[in-house]
């Protein structure tokens, strides 16, 4: 059973699981404050590396203390990250098992031409060599196909937003320095 065409559904199912993976991972994860926390933790790791090249006990016990800081900070990131995993895994569960169930098994056409693999494993890294391409395919490959496009495409839409919001004066990374 499909709605419009399996293709297109596919795609609509792998939009709303991009978007849902993007809300969520809003909610459970600052990427401002992981950021500075990432910078942060690299002035205390050349701090660390300074005090450890001298031989009194003070810088060592510094050292040490920083580490714990450290830890503590990288724990407080790791438990975002980690609420985000344990809500967003539940939803691409469910939204695999009525994929499987609406498309197991089903071969239909893509709206283009796909690599086409035949004996994949991953564990043989020879099989992951396309040996033609052809529009037909199944739900899994056009899933992750979908996804990856739609979840680019956002990313970019979402890059455009911000700088349009801030005015084009977008963060200067450290590349383009």
């Amino acid at each position: 059973m499909h709605f419009i065409s399996p293709a297109i559904d596919i795609v609509l199912i792998s939009a709303v699981l991009v978007a849902a993976s993007r809300l969520l991972e809003r909610r459970f994860v600052d990427k401002k404050k992981m950021k500075e926390s990432q910078q942060r933790m690299k002035e205390k790791q050349k701090q660390i590396k300074d005090l450890m090249q001298r031989s009194d006990e003070k810088s060592k016990q510094d050292a040490t203390r920083m580490q714990q800081e450290m830890l503590q900070e990288m724990s407080e990131n790791m438990q975002g990250s980690l609420n985000y995993m344990m809500v967003s895994l539940p939803v691409f569960l469910v939204a695999f098992f009525f994929l499987g169930q609406l498309y197991g098994g089903k071969i239909f056409e893509a709206p283009f031409p796909l690599p086409q693999f035949h004996g994949f494993s991953i564990i043989n890294p020879f099989s992951w060599v396309p040996v033609g391409i052809g529009t037909e395919t199944g739900y899994l490959r056009w899933y992750f196909i979908s996804y990856l496009i739609i979840s680019i495409l956002l990313g970019i839409a979402m890059k455009i937003a911000s700088r349009v919001r801030t005015g084009g004066a977008g963060e200067v990374t450290s590349d383009a320095k």
